[in-house]
């Protein structure tokens, strides 16, 4: 596929690691994305809400390189992703370029996909040694100190399905977390938990928000996206119609659909009832 790329400059007052522009994406005579454009900057935990079927999902996916776009660029960490230029051509990746670009990029969805014949320290230690060729003694002990970290230091020896929903999700932090990425991606991570237990991951995930550690995550957790989110980016069919600072978003929203969004989903009220966001 080729095309001339988008403009991809940015100014020296705003560095971003993740940059989209122009993304648009189809299937079939449904436009999922629409000339989507976005910034995330390092150390920012970015969010993305909106109704069901808005793009969320397929934005994150573009991310990684999980799901192609048909028009566009999306560059992270400098690297176009996607695309490699050989020639003044831009050419698809490979597999093997993708999967060494994803080993990059840490991907947390509500469908875990642990190893179910591993326990919990063969899953985190496997990207390690088989991907990044980190010797098993160093990567034992790395992966004992991350699931140390999310709460699951006695859980070594257990296998996914002796673990709860909550702890599986965790399991599957730490599994990421193992790779050093550069960014961590979080789609809809808790979804498919109950309050209590998804609240786990959440509170896991805060704490990566208080150590700096890049995110995008796309949540309805509403709750999480104002107290932890630095910037909110609001989806409606296929386009980001709204864009700006967790406590504008939720206090002030620009866009009739955004507060509409906002009442149906949380407990909204205007800017003198709600807190700012720190």
């Amino acid at each position: 596929m080729n095309y001339a790329p988008p403009d991809l400059h940015l100014t020296a007052e705003a560095p971003a690691l993740i940059r989209v522009r122009n993304v648009s994406k189809n299937y079939g005579a449904n436009r999922v994305l629409d000339g989507v454009n976005l910034d995330v900057r390092q150390g920012e935990v970015r969010c993305i809400i909106g109704p069901s079927g808005s793009g969320k999902s397929t934005l994150l996916r573009c991310l990684n390189a999980l799901t192609d776009f048909d028009s566009g660029a999306v560059v992270l960490d400098e690297t176009r992703v996607g695309y490699t230029e050989r020639n003044g051509v831009l050419k698809p990746w490979t597999g093997r370029e993708a999967a060494a670009f994803r080993s990059r990029v840490g991907l947390v969805s509500q469908h875990v996909n642990l190893f179910s014949h591993r326990t919990v320290l063969e899953n985190v230690i496997e990207g390690p040694v088989q991907v990044l060729g980190t010797s098993r003694p160093v990567a034992v002990q790395a992966a004992a100190d991350l699931l140390a970290r999310v709460g699951l230091a006695d859980k070594h020896d257990s296998y996914p399905s002796q673990l709860s929903g909550g702890q599986q999700q965790r399991a599957a932090i730490a599994r990421a977390l193992a790779m050093n990425p550069r960014v961590m991606l979080f789609d809809e991570a808790t979804s498919a938990l109950d309050p209590e237990l998804g609240g786990e991951g959440l509170g896991v995930m805060q704490a990566l928000a208080a150590d700096a550690m890049t995110m995008v995550v796309v949540t309805h957790e509403m709750r999480f996206a104002e107290e932890a989110g630095d910037r909110i980016a609001v989806m409606d069919a296929g386009r980001i119609i709204e864009d700006g600072p967790a406590s504008e978003i939720f206090s002030r929203p620009r866009q009739p659909r955004t507060a509409e969004f906002l009442k149906d989903h949380f407990r909204f009220a205007p800017a003198e009832g709600r807190r700012g966001h720190a």
